[in-house]
């Protein structure tokens, strides 16, 4: 194992604190977007603790699984050497998360966090799947996971999260059967699903981009670690037609769909995609450890359209 000191820049993403950081500030912007007037104080802790969790124990997880990736990333490094105080962190911030749910969010909330919850264990058996090619479904899986976690507590405070309250699977559980219950709770999973993504193109938009952010990540080190160019530069072509497709389709949303409220949401999706492609076409310029710190600053980059707009 290296044993210099990492680089305080790199610090944020070794600690997983990268994600989070991502989560609050576009939740915060779609807060904005929408025009939610109040927001419980819990959930802006919540949604940062658990996507923080989720992101520890992937790269436990994979790093178990994989022992090459021990020795080749930083965070799996940084996360395997640390492991026990991760998973300690790991377990208090759980057990705040979880407590914040069951007694101060909203019963609406924690439907619809239940539903991410399930997600993130269906993500987590997919990537204990995951083969060497690029995972694009698994990308994909995790971008939108991401994307409906910052959505559920903005649709829950904006009174349009309308979904089968636990409650219900509990009753039917208790007086009609577990297959009832079961109906009960895919009735939940499914309605959830298309109130923050059907009724919302900025959600599946933003999970589009984060789908890309972590594709690109994929790319570039698969880049870094051939030495045929063909296939560097066909990694390169992939990414670039995802980013203006996305970069494409948001200006269009922006300009026939939006309101003046709204559009900020588009343009900031928009500029993130362009960032990432800059990024993308001047990669050999920098490290790896570098590509994945400015891939999430690309995500950050937005934030100014929303203090000026």
């Amino acid at each position: 194992m290296n044993n210099r000191r990492n680089p305080l820049w790199l610090l944020p993403n070794l600690l997983s604190l990268d994600a989070p950081l991502v989560g609050l500030a576009w939740m915060w912007m779609l807060v904005r977007s929408l025009r939610v007037d109040y927001m419980q104080t819990a959930a802006w802790f919540v949604l940062p603790g658990a996507i923080w969790c989720v992101y520890v124990l992937d790269r436990l997880i994979d790093s178990w699984l994989r022992p090459e990736q021990r020795q080749s990333s930083p965070r799996h490094i940084f996360h395997w050497r640390w492991r026990w105080p991760m998973l300690l962190g790991v377990v208090i911030v759980a057990a705040v998360c979880i407590y914040e749910s069951l007694f101060v969010l909203s019963r609406s909330m924690l439907s619809a966090g239940l539903v991410a919850a399930v997600l993130c264990v269906f993500y987590f058996l997919l990537a204990s799947f995951q083969t060497g090619k690029i995972p694009y479904v698994k990308n994909l899986l995790a971008g939108m996971v991401f994307a409906m976690g910052i959505a559920i507590p903005v649709n829950a405070a904006n009174a349009s999260l309308l979904v089968t309250d636990l409650n219900d699977i509990v009753y039917a559980f208790n007086h009609t059967g577990a297959l009832d219950a079961g109906w009960n709770f895919l009735k939940m999973v499914i309605s959830t699903i298309i109130v923050i993504f059907y009724e919302s193109r900025e959600i599946w938009v933003f999970g589009l981009l984060c789908m890309l952010n972590i594709t690109a990540i994929d790319l570039w080190e698969r880049a870094s670690a051939t030495q045929d160019e063909e296939v560097a530069s066909a990694h390169e072509q992939n990414l670039t037609l995802g980013l203006i497709i996305l970069a494409g389709g948001s200006l269009l949303f922006a300009s026939m769909f939006a309101d003046q409220y709204t559009k900020p949401f588009f343009y900031s999706v928009m500029v993130s995609a362009a960032v990432l492609q800059a990024i993308n076409h001047y990669r050999e310029h920098f490290s790896m450890n570098s590509l994945r710190v400015l891939a999430d600053v690309a995500l950050l980059v937005p934030i100014p359209i929303f203090l000026v707009a």
